[in-house]
Order: structure tokens, then C-alpha cells, then sequence
């Protein structure tokens, strides 16, 4: 019987510690299967070492190319259009007829002027004696005045009509000298005839007056792009961007016009965007290219180094809140079944960014977070996953 006792409490001792061990190996279980659940449900982010060294700056910009020299050609004064020799866009070569206008009315002008010149002439010759016998008129009387045989009053008249004959010259001189002038405009008006030619090879790029019409002296005949002098692309940019180029500087150009077209340009200036006086400035690149006329769209490519910097981290681990900006720094604590991570907020400065990278005035240890496929916070357990 008492055999029979200690048996049974043996295999009740035995009973309960295979129970006991099914109990801890079940918790166990539980526990890690409750950790593995837990696991898919944890934001999954991406993390990356903060990196220092240099942003680049990527700059593009499209503008439209223009002709470096245009000569533009006036007529004196308004004549009818008799006949339009080019088309605009017409290659001319130098000396070539661009416009011809009807000087006739102009030639009877010039002869009446003409005429008009050689009548003053002719007054102011008769003008001369008369002054000369005054002349002669007031000396006879001074000299009898001084004998006393002569009255004051007749010879204050004749020092009278001696300058009233003086400035009679005087007048008609001035006036024979502005019909001069008249005339030689006219000469000059009617040199070419009313034909007017180009003065170097280029392109036609503008004609103001028909055939029939009249012109006007406020605008150009026509307007010549001199090809020879080269061309130019106008790309505006953003003035943040400005301290990242200078004159000299050598852009990749694409001339969106010509079928894609490519070659290099150089900037020759920077200058005030006229429209948006403050807010952008024109880039002046000297570009060559065959078949270029002027007018064609293309657009540029620059890259620049920054400054060194410190602290660089990727634009998608920097985030933004009304307080400012702000990382995640991703912090590994020991827990129950190993190392679990957490997040820490960390408030940061931007110093500058480029289209990858954002520069902080702060250091920063630890990786940071670039990417979630869900919303986090500060403090929020997160799985970290190998970054693509």
C-alpha cells in the first residue's frame, strides 16, 4: 500500500511537470506568435545614415533664341510704298533692294527748295550792298558831325539804319543756312532713289509697310537680324538660383524647334527679367548652331556644387509641421525577444536642399528615417525594413 502511494505521487509529480513545461512552452508560443502579429501590424519604415559633403544644384530653364544684332532702316519722312521686294524671313544678302517708295512728290520738293535756296541767296547779296551803303551813309554824317556840320538826330538815324541793315544780314544768312540743310536732307532722301537695300547678309525678320501704303517715320521700314553677329537663348530663373551661375559658365542647350537639337552655350551675361523685375533674372547664352534664324524655343541644363556640409540627409526623412521642421531618428532598445525600435522627434534646421537632399545646421547620430508606409509620431514603435 505504501508502494502503491509513492508511485502515484511520482507520477503525479510527473504530470504536473510535463503540464507545467506545456504551460511555459505554450506562453512561449503565445508570446511569439503575439510578437509576430504584432510585427505586421508596425509601421514599416526605411532608415539612412546622415552623409556630409556637397549639394548639387540642377538648374533648368527654357527660354527663346534671338538674333545678337538687328539693324532696323527709316525713311526721313512719309512716302508711299511702290513696291515690296522680300517676303519677312527672306535671306538677303547686302546691298540687296528691300522696299521701294515713291519719291516723285520728293523730287519736285527738292527743286522747290532748291529754288528757294538760290533765292535767298540772292536776297542776301542785295542785303549786303544795302548794308555796305549805309555803311557808307553813316560814315559821311559822323564825319560831318564832327565838323559841326551836321545835326545828332540824323546821325542817330543813320546809326540806326546802318543796324537795322546789319541784323536784315544776319537774318538772311540764318535762313540761307536753314535752306541749306533742307535741301541737303532732301539730297540725301533722294540718293538711293527711294530704293532702300540691306545694309549686311541676314534675314528679313520684319516689314511694317505694305505695298500702296504710306509710311511713318516712328517705325522701321524694316527690320534685318544680322546672322553674322550670332545668336543668343533668354532663359529665365528664379533669383534663388542666380548665385549658383556666372558669365562663363558653359549650359547643355536643347533646341526644342530644330528636332531636339543639341549642343553647348556659354553665358555672356545676367540680367533683370523685365516682366518679373525682382523675382527672376535673364541668362544670355551665346549658342551656334546651323539652321538657327531666331525665334526658335530651347531649353538648358546646369549642374553646380554647393559648399561643404556637415549634416546631409535625404528630403524624404525631412518633415514639416506649423512649429517647423522636424526628423525622425530611429532609436533600438532591448526588449523581451530582442532589439525593438522606436522613434524620436527631433526638430531640425534646413540650411539649403537640392532635388535629393536636404543640408541641417544640426548634427544628427543615428539613422533617420526616409520612409513609412504609414503615418508615425514620435515615441511609435516601428519595424525596420532594408532600404530598396
Amino acid at each position: 500500500m505504501g508502494n502503491e502511494a509513492i508511485a502515484g505521487d511520482a507520477q503525479r509529480k510527473k504530470l504536473t511537470g510535463k503540464l507545467s513545461l506545456l504551460f511555459l512552452m505554450a506562453m512561449i508560443g503565445l508570446t511569439f506568435f503575439s510578437n509576430t502579429i504584432n510585427n505586421f501590424t508596425l509601421p514599416r519604415v526605411q532608415t539612412a545614415r546622415p552623409t556630409n559633403g556637397a549639394l548639387i544644384k540642377e538648374i533648368f530653364g527654357e527660354g527663346t533664341v534671338e538674333v545678337k544684332s538687328t539693324r532696323e532702316e527709316y525713311a526721313d519722312t512719309n512716302l508711299r510704298v511702290k513696291e515690296v521686294m522680300v517676303e519677312q524671313g527672306d535671306r538677303v544678302g547686302k546691298g540687296q533692294p528691300i522696299i521701294i517708295l515713291d519719291v516723285n512728290e520728293l523730287k519736285s520738293n527738292y527743286q522747290d527748295e532748291q529754288a528757294r535756296y538760290r533765292q535767298l541767296q540772292l536776297s542776301l547779296a542785295g542785303a549786303r550792298e544795302e548794308q555796305a551803303q549805309k555803311q557808307r551813309d553813316y560814315d559821311n554824317l559822323k564825319y560831318l558831325f564832327d565838323n559841326e556840320a551836321e545835326t545828332a538826330v540824323n546821325l542817330q538815324n543813320a546809326e540806326k539804319n546802318l543796324a537795322d541793315a546789319k541784323r536784315n544780314c544776319e537774318d538772311m544768312q540764318l535762313n540761307l543756312e536753314i535752306q541749306a540743310r533742307k535741301v541737303d536732307t532732301l539730297a540725301q532722301q533722294l540718293a538711293n532713289n527711294g530704293v532702300y537695300t540691306a545694309p549686311v547678309d541676314g534675314m528679313i525678320t520684319e516689314l511694317n509697310f505694305a505695298e500702296g501704303s504710306m509710311t511713318n517715320n516712328s517705325l522701321p521700314l524694316f527690320k534685318l537680324a544680322d546672322l553674322r553677329q550670332g545668336f543668343r537663348l533668354i532663359v529665365p530663373i528664379d533669383n534663388d538660383l542666380v548665385d549658383y551661375v556666372k558669365s562663363g559658365d558653359t549650359v547643355s542647350v536643347n533646341i526644342l524647334s530644330l528636332g531636339d537639337k543639341k549642343t553647348e552655350g556659354k553665358i555672356d551675361k545676367i540680367v533683370e527679367n523685365s516682366q518679373h523685375n525682382g523675382d527672376e533674372k535673364d541668362l544670355w547664352i551665346d549658342v551656334s548652331l546651323e539652321g538657327l534664324t531666331g525665334g526658335e524655343k530651347g531649353e538648358i541644363y546646369l549642374s553646380k556644387k554647393t559648399k561643404p556640409y556637415a549634416t546631409l540627409v535625404p528630403n524624404s526623412a525631412v518633415y514639416d509641421d506649423s512649429s517647423g521642421s522636424y526628423i525622425f531618428v530611429l532609436e533600438s532598445r532591448k526588449g523581451p525577444l530582442g532589439t525593438e525600435n522606436y522613434l524620436q522627434k527631433v526638430e531640425v534646421n534646413v540650411e539649403d536642399s537640392d532635388n535629393e537632399k536636404s543640408a541641417l545646421t544640426d548634427m544628427v547620430m543615428g539613422e533617420v528615417v526616409m520612409q513609412s508606409n504609414k503615418p508615425v509620431e514620435d515615441g511609435d514603435r516601428v519595424l525596420k525594413e532594408a532600404a530598396n
